[in-house]
């Protein structure tokens, strides 16, 4: 018998709250703030940043933005992957095809930074011998290919995480830099203080989730179980581990904390290199052991992020939509999107790619 029938026959009050909440939710951020709290998180947020406003810009850093893509429809790269299987130590999520599909949000994204962070330096697209269609030459993007600053030995890799552990060694990157995956868009204008305080303090955006929580659900997934070994290192340098994972947006980084782990745990490091695709031994450095090292550190601070996070095959996302343009309409739009790609259930909706593309054209253009 369907799960949701059996619902619906034994509990019937839960499932038709459920049903409502998720179709039409209150709460859409993984910080768990409702729609009202909202209203005021971004009030308290605009009045902060006024009064640091009056403190000079003694340090005047340039912030640098890095993101990490792939087309999933150049054969060159279709083959390659193709050619590589699974080991014992990477996880089958690993190769879900939806990791991989490009619905052309990195043109969105990088629309959004240009419209919203007018701020930022430099733009850096880490891929693999690739480059859009739509990138133009002579502006601050610039396209890093994985050879520039991966070891061929562990070329080529469909690895996020072996990946997102290099993101240092491009060439030029400032010292303060804001890592982006290409499903995350900024939603409004937000000065350089969201991310980093003019004391060079990075802003770190802590969810409300628990690890311990998901692990004993059963939710083991590639990113759990390399948050998880991210801890045990955590744990041998300050005694303590995180059970909170960062909110599905961009993530405030610093490059000297990146340089750092390689020297004191290569071993480590060097243990998940080799795995193609994403493994029960790997680290998530970017969005867990940097940023967590850095709050330990006192280099960061837990502060708000209003991320309205969803699967955009889900056939909640109409409706996720609406309330965005809604919002944005009423200028009480929240800080970013993060429009996340995985399969779900036989539910999943048919026109997700051009439901997308609709309500960023009509959110950005």
């Amino acid at each position: 018998m369907n799960k949701k029938f059996q619902k619906l026959i034994k509990n019937p009050g839960i499932f038709f709250r459920d049903y409502f909440m998720k179709k039409y939710p209150i709460i859409n951020t993984e910080q768990k703030f409702t729609e009202d709290d909202e209203l005021a998180v971004n009030i308290v947020k605009k009045r902060m940043h006024e009064i640091e406003n009056k403190i000079p810009d003694f340090l005047n850093f340039d912030v640098d933005i890095v993101y990490t893509w792939v087309n999933d429809q150049d054969p060159n790269w279709i083959k390659k992957r193709k050619s590589y299987s699974l080991n014992e130590q990477c996880l089958n999520d690993s190769t879900d095809i939806a990791r991989f599909e490009n619905h052309n949000e990195l043109y969105y994204s990088i629309l959004s930074v240009k419209k919203f962070l007018p701020w930022v330096r430099n733009i850096y697209i880490v891929t693999d011998n690739q480059k859009p269609d739509w990138l133009e030459d002579g502006s601050n993007i610039f396209i890093v290919d994985h050879k520039d600053i991966i070891d061929k030995q562990y070329l080529p890799t469909f690895n996020s995480h072996v990946i997102e552990a290099h993101l240092h060694k491009i060439n030029g990157l400032s010292e303060h830099f804001i890592y982006f995956n290409d499903d995350v868009l900024v939603a409004k204008p937000l000065s350089k203080e969201h991310f980093f305080r003019k004391n060079g303090v990075a802003s770190i955006f802590s969810s409300k989730k628990s690890l311990k929580a998901m692990y004993e659900r059963g939710v083991i997934t590639a990113t759990l179980l390399a948050s998880r070994n991210s801890n045990e290192i955590l744990k041998k340098q300050f005694g303590i581990k995180l059970d909170l994972p960062l909110v599905h947006t961009y993530v405030p980084l610093k490059k000297s904390i990146f340089k750092k782990y390689w020297e004191n745990n290569f071993d480590v490091i060097q243990g998940f290199l080799p795995n193609k695709y994403r493994a029960k031994n790997d680290v998530n450095m970017a969005t867990f052991l940097v940023p967590w090292s850095m709050y330990l550190e006192g280099k960061s601070i837990i502060t708000s992020e209003i991320c309205y996070y969803f699967n955009i095959r889900s056939p909640h996302a109409l409706q996720q939509y609406k309330k965005l343009l809604r919002m944005k309409n009423m200028q009480q739009w929240p800080h970013s999107i993060c429009v996340n790609d995985f399969k779900v259930n036989e539910d999943s909706s048919q026109n997700f790619s051009q439901n997308l593309e609709k309500f960023l054209n009509d959110y950005y253009l």
